[in-house]
């Protein structure tokens, strides 16, 4: 402990550099800065602080991110992704809202921030069948174009203009634990010893929630609707009774209209040259959050 002679009066800047960490120098800072396919966009209001440029900073994960992000429990029900990205990103106050169309590239900057640019990856040659490991420049992945004009351009149902915004990471995260939930429900009554009637009981309240789950899902990828009458309606209940209630040609309509936004988002392609054959093909590339942030050798 520094002491300090008698009758001695310090400055507000002295006492501060006294009372702060020597350590912090040393402390990670921001790695890169990116930029948010969405603009900023479809975030709640105090869920995001972003900057005049449009650009958020990247820190490398801390110890304590790279603990909670390697525990399974953590990682399954998508709280350790959330306290994740919260500590490498603190412009984002809330990560359960980000977009989809933002979560990919966020991750890949948490990604290059803390292990560099490169990445290895296994790939199987369709030629030879030579499976091998490559490696790979997560950057060609960050400069990838999001269309959000799309999203902003309405459809048309009975004289109504539909707005469609993407899902957020706690919507998607739901929707991926109710399915392997159902999933493992259907598994579990198969292999029961259950009489036929039993079983059809069971499989037709399951198919009941899977259906609840599914209207949830389309009631939040609706941010509003304007009636022929110019009414804006963009209350979430009022929507869910309209979901709830409206014809099958509304959701065929909203579900094709959400698949051609989805076509025109580019899907993030690897081309591998096979090291056994020298074949050349190209391989779709996906997040496997279980291993995209293992430590890297």
């Amino acid at each position: 402990m520094v002491e300090v002679p008698e009758n001695y009066s310090m400055s507000p800047e002295q006492m501060a550099q006294m009372h702060s960490n020597p350590l912090s120098q040393f402390m990670r800072q921001a790695a890169i800065y990116i930029k948010l396919p969405s603009g900023g966009l479809y975030y709640p209001p105090g869920t995001i602080q972003l900057p005049e440029n449009k650009e958020i900073a990247v820190m490398p994960m801390s110890t304590r991110d790279e603990i909670t992000i390697n525990t399974p429990d953590a990682l399954m029900n998508g709280q350790g992704v959330v306290d994740m990205i919260q500590s490498c990103c603190p412009s984002i106050k809330n990560a359960w809202m980000i977009p989809i169309t933002d979560l990919d590239t966020i991750l890949i900057g948490i990604r290059i921030a803390s292990y560099g640019e490169k990445m290895e990856y296994t790939s199987t040659c369709p030629k030879c069948e030579n499976a091998d490991n490559y490696e790979i420049d997560l950057r060609q992945f960050m400069d990838m174009p999001v269309n959000m004009s799309l999203y902003a351009q309405p459809f048309e149902y009975k004289g109504m203009k539909v707005f469609v915004q993407p899902i957020n990471y706690d919507t998607l995260n739901k929707q991926n634990l109710e399915t392997f939930e159902q999933q493992r429900l259907i598994s579990m009554v198969n292999d029961a010893d259950l009489n036929a009637e039993e079983k059809q009981r069971r499989f037709t309240e399951i198919f009941r929630t899977m259906t609840g789950y599914t209207l949830a899902n389309i009631v939040g990828s609706i941010e509003k609707i304007i009636t022929p009458e110019n009414v804006i309606v963009n209350n979430e209940s009022h929507i869910q009774d309209f979901v709830t209630n409206s014809e099958r040609q509304f959701y065929d309509a909203l579900r094709k209209y959400m698949e051609e936004i989805a076509k025109a988002i580019p899907g993030k392609i690897v081309s591998t040259t096979c090291a056994e054959c020298s074949n050349q093909y190209t391989t779709p590339f996906t997040f496997d959050q279980s291993n995209f942030f293992a430590f890297a050798s």
